[in-house]
């Protein structure tokens, strides 16, 4: 799988969400810098769309540091049932870290285009937007009750992408990209991939095989959604590595099939509850057309 990558001219990195999974995202990218692989856009769901901010910035060699760097903030202070009506503060620290690491470089003339998948509040629709600001980022990453309020963009509320769209591949070729390297959490053993709320074992089209390469784990990651704890973390890390070794290269590591959680996930027991509590309106789509495509910035 890894000389259609070295053969393609413009390569989408998307990042699907999965909050402190995404940890797993850290070694895959690690691995295909190693390669030689670059990415010409970047397309991030929820958690993951910190680590594609990162990438787009072209400060994947932080990655490590951003992470560390969030997770050494304190994420519970009481005061802030005052300000947010919620005592964790996620948003404050996902401010800082963004300021620290990433600032104004989504803008600067080197960085890669980066678009973040949303769920408009006022119809449950799926947007994909372009993003230069951390405002995109929070609304993107809005789940109650972590976060209490999201950012108004354009007049509008947006939430948590991976609701409509957890793995927008689909985006990435309509923007011209040839290939497209897929990061998502759910593991092989639990079903097929988490789409959306109603599309929750997805098969990428047998058409589009040959040019969407999904890394992903073979079971269930034992790490909780609001994991903290850097050994944990790092281990997540660890095996994004050797998944994308065994998918790209051929190889075969033991530990992917040792780490691994028992039983089924939670998030998975609670979207089944969201399904049936929630009215089925139809996941509509809409997307930055008139946005910039990746073709301008490919890589040399």
């Amino acid at each position: 799988m890894l000389q259609p990558l070295r053969d393609a001219k413009n390569i989408a990195y998307v990042f699907s969400g999965g909050s402190s999974r995404c940890a797993f995202q850290v070694g895959v990218v690690e691995r295909l810098h190693a390669l030689g692989v670059r990415p010409s856009v970047c397309i991030g769901v929820s958690g993951g769309s910190w680590n594609a901010a990162i990438v787009a910035a072209r400060r994947e060699h932080r990655m490590r540091f951003f992470w560390k760097s969030f997770m050494r903030m304190p994420h519970v202070d009481l005061r802030n049932l005052f300000a947010e009506l919620s005592p964790w503060r996620y948003a404050a620290m996902h401010r800082r870290n963004f300021a620290r690491f990433i600032g104004d470089a989504l803008s600067a003339p080197g960085a890669l285009p980066i678009y973040v998948s949303l769920t408009r509040l006022r119809d449950r629709a799926n947007t994909i937007v372009r993003a230069h600001n951390v405002d995109v980022f929070l609304a993107a990453n809005y789940l109650p009750p972590f976060y209490t309020s999201t950012p108004r963009i354009g007049g509008e509320r947006y939430g948590d992408g991976g609701v409509t769209d957890n793995a927008p591949y689909e985006f990435a070729l309509a923007l011209g990209c040839d290939a497209v390297v897929l990061m998502t959490v759910k593991g092989e053993s639990e079903g097929g991939i988490y789409k959306n709320a109603y599309d929750v074992d997805h098969e990428v089209p047998a058409s589009l095989r040959d040019r969407v390469v999904v890394i992903r784990p073979r079971h269930r990651l034992p790490c909780r959604f609001t994991e903290r704890r850097w050994d944990k973390l790092t281990e997540m890390m660890h095996l994004g590595d050797l998944r994308a070794r065994e998918v790209l290269l051929g190889e075969r590591h033991p530990e992917t099939e040792t780490i691994r959680a028992r039983g089924a996930a939670p998030s998975a027991r609670l979207m089944r509850l969201w399904r049936l509590v929630s009215p089925h309106r139809g996941l509509a789509v809409e997307s930055a057309a008139a946005a910039p495509g990746p073709e301008a910035q490919a890589p040399p």
